[in-house]
């Protein structure tokens, strides 16, 4: 219990010294290196009472003891947001064409570019993970590109993406008596990422100049920023039995970026001075509870359900107030049941927007699939966006 009592002093310490950052206004505020997790979007968004497999990693530290050891050697997740498939065919269609601009103003285009968002995300294949027996830890690359627009004569924004990001922690248990049938874990989490992005911004007219004559110098010639940070993340989940669970988690209870800005990505390749500009990512304080009821006969053919209740970023008024969020976007609901060992389906809310999605459990890799929502704007249905996951886990 001393030892409890030291980390959470430590924490609580960590806590207010971030504070005193961020209202100091001495760093700009940074978004965090996020690893989507498949399971989890279909759910309705993160669960931080969650702890079973590798995505305990992002749901909640102090899960490593309770969840079953689980070896991940290798993932492929590719993600697919906005109508991907519409700028593909229209960009292909354009390149095709001897005169593009007819069909790039074309009233159709045109109403789809004003408010456009589109992105796709490729998670793996690097990646590698294991949780169990209070250990947990995992190496991820993620690539990451999107489109995005606003405006009557819009500008089309590109943003290229490359995380690394490596975390590692360990949960300890706090010692209860056995007539409660309970558990108390508490668990804390380091992390650290390098991000490289380039963003190009470019007009209509000098669209139909890059599809007229591409070129790869077009990347050379745009801003390169190089970021690192580290993190630390920690948790505590009360479990009572197999039934019922509750968490609280602090994500960035510290957390510092360093990010190095280029002029060009050409100036980065020949190790030209950048500008440094600090930063520090918002604490990201969630809560949730989990509930497992018993189905009777019927958990011969339909087991472990589990129904999730969580609010996410609850300090973000206080935070980030500039880009805090309606409250009713911070509710995450969602549920998942296995049918047959082998089966998964799971359902959700979360943004105010359904979501769901299946697994399939091959023994030696696992086939997750997912379609959900996400609101862009901080108001319910105001710029509503939906996505695809797909992806394959080799894991033992």
């Amino acid at each position: 219990m001393r030892k409890i009592f030291i980390c959470w002093l430590v924490v609580f310490v960590v806590f207010f010294c971030e504070f005193n950052v961020v209202f100091s206004q001495s760093v700009t505020i940074d978004s965090p290196v996020v690893i989507q997790s498949i399971r989890m979007n279909a759910m309705g968004g993160t669960h931080v009472a969650f702890a079973d497999g590798l995505d305990s990693l992002i749901a909640n530290p102090a899960a490593f003891r309770k969840t079953s050891p689980v070896l991940s050697l290798s993932a492929l997740n590719l993600g697919l947001s906005g109508p991907i498939f519409d700028i593909a065919s229209v960009i292909i269609e354009s390149m095709a064409n001897s005169n593009p601009q007819s069909i790039l103003l074309s009233e159709n285009v045109m109403n789809m570019l004003k408010s456009l968002y589109a992105s796709m995300n490729v998670i793996g294949p690097i990646t590698f993970g294991y949780v169990g027996r209070g250990l947990g830890f995992g190496f991820f690359s993620n690539s990451y590109i999107n489109f995005s627009s606003t405006g009557t004569v819009p500008t089309i924004t590109s943003e290229v993406e490359q995380d690394f990001l490596f975390s590692g922690g360990y949960t300890f248990r706090v010692p209860l008596p056995k007539t409660w049938n309970s558990t108390l874990d508490f668990g804390i989490l380091l992390k650290a990422f390098v991000r490289g992005e380039i963003e190009i911004s470019s007009s209509i007219l000098e669209l139909f100049s890059l599809l007229n004559n591409p070129s790869i110098n077009i990347i050379y010639n745009q801003p390169f920023t190089l970021g690192i940070g580290v993190g630390i993340d920690s948790g505590l989940l009360y479990s009572y039995g197999e039934r019922f669970s509750f968490g609280i988690v602090g994500k960035n209870l510290y957390a510092p970026t360093l990010d190095n800005r280029y002029s060009t990505f050409q100036a980065f390749l020949n190790s030209q001075t950048p500008t440094i500009a600090n930063g520090i990512v918002p604490i990201d304080l969630s809560a949730g509870v989990m509930f497992s009821p018993y189905l009777g006969p019927v958990e011969l053919y339909i087991s472990k359900l589990k129904i999730f209740l969580d609010y996410g970023d609850i300090l973000d008024f206080v935070t980030h107030p500039a880009t805090a969020k309606n409250p009713i976007l911070h509710v995450g609901i969602g549920a998942e049941v296995i049918l047959l060992e082998i089966l998964s389906l799971r359902a959700g809310f979360y943004d105010g927007l359904f979501s769901a999605g299946l697994g399939l459990d091959l023994t030696f890799f696992r086939l997750n699939m997912a379609m959900y929502g996400r609101e862009l704007s901080t108001e319910p249905g105001l710029r509503p966006v939906y996505n695809l996951m797909i992806g394959i886990d080799f894991s033992i």
